[in-house]
């Protein structure tokens, strides 16, 4: 579920805007996200993600289109994120002189902000109600939602932990994004013969890996093989590495925390060095 908003210029003269200007207007964090949907911050694209740095949750995110500025904010998501939303439609309609914009293709006065906080905050709490419904229909284990930082994996703890309550939620996103910790992301590579998946690994890189090893993306299907590729430019299955690793520092659903030493990453590449 998500809320989309375009503020249209209404004059005959419209103003050239940029996402600069945007930005600026905002006072907001941005970036924008890599193939694997972690933030890269500072950096502008075609769809920016602004967000509050002492409460990180999903992002909103500003594009451009002709002169008209699109805003989108995915739900469910925080109390204080959905108020960001509409603080930023409130600011950028008042620097356009124009007190009326879109939402969800209907024109709305920004008079009438207040019930639609409401509304969304509704509707965020919907949103995770239809999660915990699905996880508990075990349909799947987990669900993965876009943070600000990098995806997330709901599961069962997840849900106790937030318990129906956005404040909850709001609590986990931050907490979890807060951690200064690498998430790793797997890079794929075509082979004379399969595409392959491969997950790059530090020494002593508080790294949040998979338990499962997954990409976003339409060509994981036709992964053959998943890898992880070490120190010294060695390499080993996924399965090796992920079977042969402490998994009790527990980060979500789907994801742990490592932090490998010099001497366990020799004893791997040991007894599991592969070539690819």
């Amino acid at each position: 579920m998500a809320v989309d908003v375009k503020i249209k210029q209404k004059t005959l003269f419209k103003k050239k805007v940029t996402i600069e200007e945007i930005i600026k207007l905002t006072g907001l964090s941005y970036g924008v996200c890599d193939e694997a949907y972690r933030l890269i911050p500072k950096e502008i694209g075609h769809r920016t993600i602004l967000y509050d740095e002492n409460n990180l949750a999903r992002g909103i995110e500003v594009s451009l289109e002709n002169n008209d500025i699109i805003l989108r904010l995915s739900l469910p998501t925080t109390s204080n994120e959905i108020r960001c939303f509409y603080d930023v439609i409130e600011k950028i309609c008042k620097n356009l002189n124009t007190n009326t914009y879109i939402r969800n293709e209907e024109q709305v006065q920004i008079a009438n902000n207040d019930n639609f906080i409401k509304d969304d905050e509704e509707g965020s709490m919907y949103g995770l109600k239809d999660i915990k419904d699905i996880l508990a229909s075990k349909e799947y284990s987990y669900m993965q939602i876009f943070g600000v930082y990098h995806p997330i994996s709901i599961g069962m703890k997840e849900i106790k932990e937030i318990d129906n309550n956005l404040e909850n939620f709001e609590n986990l996103l931050n907490k979890l994004q807060q951690l200064d910790l690498y998430y790793a992301a797997p890079k794929l590579y075509q082979t004379p013969d399969k595409l392959i998946a491969v997950y790059a690994i530090g020494t002593e890189i508080s790294s949040i890996v998979p338990l499962k090893p997954e990409i976003i993306s339409n060509k994981s299907k036709d992964i053959k093989d998943w890898f992880v590729f070490l120190p010294g430019n060695k390499t080993i299955k996924y399965e090796d590495f992920i079977n042969n690793v402490d998994q009790d520092n527990y980060y979500d659903a789907n994801h742990i925390i490592v932090c490998l030493k010099e001497e366990k990453i020799k004893d791997l590449i040991t007894k599991y060095e592969t070539k690819i």
